[in-house]
């Protein structure tokens, strides 16, 4: 974060500037990782005033990442469509990461989080293939969403609008 400089009545003061938030758009959005490949190791949701977040935590970094609307969601691997609550669905791909065993423990064994927050209905892991690990996000209607890549912890956050 950069400081603001500024100077009042002939002083100098140094102000810090607020973190500015990428924007909510509908657009693909993606970025480069860490060159290694970082461990998956949790999901959480959240709900806010104007917003639901989905929290993906890592160790080893931060992977690239890949957030696009798709028509469905799919297995990797096997291509089987992964049924979503909602009408729209965001595919989040993570590369390169892996996750291996911690996939079927995002909520009881079952591979799914669903928090039928006012947009986000459902989150659901779809995979963990060659150094790709995918999930899907079921929201209720298409919006606008945004991605934060965060550190200490390596986190990953999708933010969707209501």
């Amino acid at each position: 974060m950069k400081p603001l400089l500024i100077v009042a009545l002939g002083a100098l003061a140094v102000v810090p500037t607020a973190l500015a938030l990428p924007a909510f758009t509908t657009a693909p959005k993606q970025a480069a990782g860490a060159a290694n490949q970082p461990k998956f190791l949790s999901v959480r949701v959240a709900a806010h005033p104007t917003f639901d977040r989905i929290v993906f935590r890592f160790a080893g970094g931060r992977p690239g990442y890949r957030v696009e609307y798709v028509p469905r969601l799919e297995q990797d691997g096997s291509g089987d469509v992964i049924p979503l609550r909602g009408s729209s669905v965001l595919k989040i791909v993570f590369q390169p990461a892996r996750a291996h065993e911690r996939l079927t423990r995002v909520e009881a064994g079952t591979g799914t989080l669903t928090p039928n927050f006012p947009t986000l209905r459902e989150v659901a892991a779809a995979g963990d293939f060659e150094g790709v690990v995918t999930f899907g996000a079921g929201l209720s209607k298409r919006v606008g969403f945004r991605v934060l890549g965060l550190s200490n912890p390596s986190r990953v956050v999708v933010d969707v609008s209501h």
